[in-house]
């Protein structure tokens, strides 16, 4: 597997609090990356996280700042249970929301609604405080994130539930909706039925349906009615029936 060029050659840390952060490239393997100038916004998945603490969350983001005139650089970064949520850390800091997607030999969405929600995410700034997680790891193919949305004028708390197919090579992202924390907490426990869906994804679907029924109720406008043809006069030396 190919590890993480951070482009740091030559460079030394601009701060005690890049020099604390102790990165070694060969630990990641990237995901993402997109290049401004000396800057960096890198989505990385960590492959000792394994042997770290359980539930270690394994997906880094690292947003990577080089001055050359200086040989300096400068690096954050933050863990996360989810692609989109490491994706939407490095939109915060000024990554365009597009620009950050998955490259080489990687599992892909399964469907329409993965690539929605993950774009909610991605795209969400700081309305999702994440509260709690569960990290896919190894054998495992399923994790989840729980997130206040900050916004959401009912059902607060968020589950977002991603479950893998290893056979495919794909995974899917759905989201959830709860009053509060008991809730979310006893349908990840029990599994009682479907994830209660997002009001946020029925209001969605809603309007696509009612846009669909408008675009095949809409009529045409008739064409102007045209004036009767004055009627042609007849001779009366004309045989009836005999065409003009």
């Amino acid at each position: 597997m190919s590890a993480v060029d951070f482009g740091l050659d030559g460079l030394e840390p601009a701060d005690e609090r890049t020099a604390s952060l102790s990165i070694r490239p060969a630990d990641f393997e990237p995901i993402a990356q997109h290049d401004v100038g000396e800057r960096s916004f890198i989505v990385a998945f960590d492959k000792v996280a394994t042997w770290d603490p359980p539930n270690t969350r394994n997906i880094v983001s690292f947003d990577v700042v080089r001055d050359h005139g200086r040989a300096t650089f400068s690096m954050s970064g933050s863990r996360h249970a989810g692609l989109a949520f490491a994706q939407n850390w490095l939109v915060n800091r000024g990554c365009p929301p597009d620009a950050l997607a998955p490259a080489g030999d990687v599992i892909r969405p399964a469907d329409g609604t993965t690539v929605r929600v993950e774009d909610r995410i991605r795209r969400s700034g700081t309305r999702l405080e994440i509260a709690d997680y569960l990290v896919m790891d190894g054998a495992d193919i399923e994790g989840w994130t729980m997130a206040v949305d900050r916004e959401a004028k009912d059902l607060p708390v968020r589950v977002f539930l991603e479950e893998s197919q290893p056979d495919q090579r794909t995974y899917t992202v759905r989201e959830g909706a709860f009053a509060d924390f008991v809730a979310a907490g006893d349908w990840l426990d029990d599994r009682p039925g479907p994830l209660p869906e997002a009001p946020e994804y029925r209001l969605e679907a809603e309007t696509l349906r009612t846009g669909a029924a408008l675009s095949r109720s809409t009529v045409l406008p008739l064409a102007p009615s045209l004036p009767p043809a004055a009627a042609s006069p007849v001779n009366p030396q004309q045989s009836p029936g005999r065409s003009l």
